[in-house]
């Protein structure tokens, strides 16, 4: 009997299905874990990249679904986008200023990517940004092409999302370098062009221009600092330096003033005070002046005034106070000793400071108000003796007149230091007035008393001329230079050394003695002088950098 065959598994057919059932399932879920964990790895790189600083990014393709498609990519990793469809709406986009970062298709109808990055490599180094090539060609030579027309990556259409995002950022990062270092070199320039100045010329150290790159950290700063500190300190000894010579030399030109105008009240009262005619003599040594002032305003090419009516009215004021002083200083000469009149001429600068409070150019303090107090005190003193009953009205009446010199000293003082409104220099202004009081004492001569005879031959009376005259237009030029050297409140100071002069010329050509009165006036009044005489300001030192 044949054995009996066994029944087939009538359940195999259901453990065939069962298995692939189960090996679906298996598959399905590790496929779903494989991609939750992609999107999981895809949200931490888009929190990370959140976290970056945000890029503006460009896309530049003609296909709306890849574009579109880049769009949405660079979206996800947190940077702002903007597309484009053309190579030329690129370039019009990339003139102004806004785009990070560019993404770059190579095949689009009109301007193709090349002609893109060609055009680019024309744009200044600041506004060139980086540009990635995002194109289905795979032939290294195109990829080699685009890079060298300046591309700095490539990547295929069929683009993976983190590989964009490490392009990108690796991208971002090479352009933000190099934008440091193109900050750096520009700082580098600045600081070597402020170094070249500071060495080719002597200059403030403020006009250089790098107190912006000393203020931040790091080691530009630091060297910018260093370099404006260094310069200023040299900059500020150089002026400290400059001052006191300036103040030196200032000083010297005062002695020499007051030495020459000092001699005058000694040659008038020892020679031409015999003379009983004061506005000759007074024309004739006017005209030696003009002749002396002319001839060096010529030699140093001095800028004549403009003809112009307020020139005219100016000149006119500058001339009456010009030769007024010198009648009287003659008139005077006879009747009041030398020394008084060196003494009251110092007198000049009170009434400079009264003149310029008057304008507004002068403020009164307490210490100037003290000087002028002693200035008063000191003229008393030296007119107390001349109130005696039997003469006083003689003495009084002479010294009184000779106050008037200072006043016109000082009015002349502050019409030269104005003189820059007419626009001449100072000595043209000297010549141009020492002519019209010339022209003035003349008609004065010829219609008053006539003229002094001279004589061929110079004698005492002559030679007495030539030597005020010399005198006075040296003192004048001199005086003008010092008004341009120091300016107007410096060179006012000249009544100190005006009154020591005529005292010690008075003591040496008319044997005069200074009474301890006059000692005393004189005394206090070169007090009250340094109490209310205002010095000249020194040039401002500059404040160094502070110190990180």
């Amino acid at each position: 009997m044949a054995p009996e065959r066994p029944e087939p598994h009538n359940h195999s057919r259901w453990q065939i299905a069962f298995c692939f059932v189960g090996y679906w399932s298996w598959a399905m879920v590790s496929r779903g874990s494989f991609c939750g964990a992609q999107a999981v790895t895809a949200a931490i790189h888009g929190r990370r990249s959140a976290m970056m600083a945000s890029a503006r990014v460009l896309v530049v393709d003609d296909d709306s679904l890849a574009r579109r498609k880049l769009v949405l990519a660079v979206n996800s990793l947190g940077h702002t986008v903007e597309d484009v469809d053309s190579g030329d709406a690129a370039l019009d986009r990339l003139r102004n200023p806004g785009v990070d970062i560019v993404l770059l298709d190579i095949e689009m109808p009109g301007k193709s990517g090349y002609d893109v990055l060609s055009a680019l490599g024309s744009f200044p180094e600041d506004r060139r940004p980086p540009v990635i090539v995002i194109s289905s060609l795979d032939d290294p030579e195109e990829i080699a092409r685009a890079i060298e027309l300046g591309a700095v990556d490539f990547l295929p259409k069929a683009f993976n999302a983190v590989i964009l995002r490490a392009r990108i950022n690796a991208s971002l990062r090479e352009a933000r370098r190099q934008e440091d270092d193109r900050r750096t070199l520009q700082q580098i320039r600045r600081l070597t062009a402020a170094a070249e100045a500071l060495d080719a010329d002597e200059r403030n150290p403020r006009d250089l221009a790098i107190d912006d790159l000393a203020e931040g950290e790091g080691a530009i700063a630091v060297l910018s600092r260093v370099l404006l500190n260094k310069s200023i300190m040299v900059y500020n000894r150089r002026l400290s330096h400059a001052y006191q010579i300036r103040t030196l030399n200032g000083i010297l030109l005062l002695l020499f003033i007051g030495a020459c105008f000092g001699l005058k009240p000694a040659i008038a009262k020892l020679s031409l005070a015999e003379v009983q005619n004061p506005i000759s003599v007074a024309f004739y040594t006017m005209g030696l002046s003009t002749v002396f002032t002319t001839l060096y305003a010529v030699w140093s090419k001095a800028r004549a005034p403009r003809v112009s009516w307020r020139s005219a009215r100016f000149f006119a004021l500058l001339a009456f106070l010009t030769f007024l002083p010198q009648v009287l200083l003659f008139w005077v000469a006879e009747s009041v000793p030398g020394v008084m009149i060196a003494i009251l001429v110092s007198l000049e600068s009170f009434l400079v400071f009264f003149i310029a409070a008057g304008i507004g150019l002068e403020r009164l303090s307490v210490r100037r108000f003290m000087g002028l107090l002693l200035g008063v005190a000191g003229v008393g003193v030296l007119l107390l003796p001349f109130f005696d009953i039997a003469n006083s009205t003689v003495q009084i009446h002479w010294l009184f007149i000779t106050m008037l010199i200072p006043a016109c000293f000082a009015s002349e003082t502050i019409m030269m230091s104005m003189s820059k409104a007419i626009d001449a220099d100072l000595l043209a202004v000297v010549a141009v007035t020492f002519g019209l009081s010339t022209s003035v004492l003349f008609v004065a001569s010829a219609l008053n008393s006539g003229f002094v005879p001279l004589h061929a031959v110079p004698g005492k009376f002559e030679l007495s001329l030539i030597a005020f005259s010399l005198a006075d237009s040296v003192a004048m030029i001199a005086l003008a230079k010092l008004i341009d050297y120091a300016g107007p409140v410096f060179s006012g100071q000249k009544a100190y050394t005006v009154s020591i002069g005529g005292v010690l010329w008075s003591v040496l050509l008319l044997n005069e003695v200074v009474s301890l009165t006059s000692f005393t006036a004189l005394v206090l009044i070169l007090l009250g002088l340094y109490f209310v005489a205002k010095r000249a300001d020194a040039a401002k030192l500059i404040a160094r950098p502070a110190q990180a």
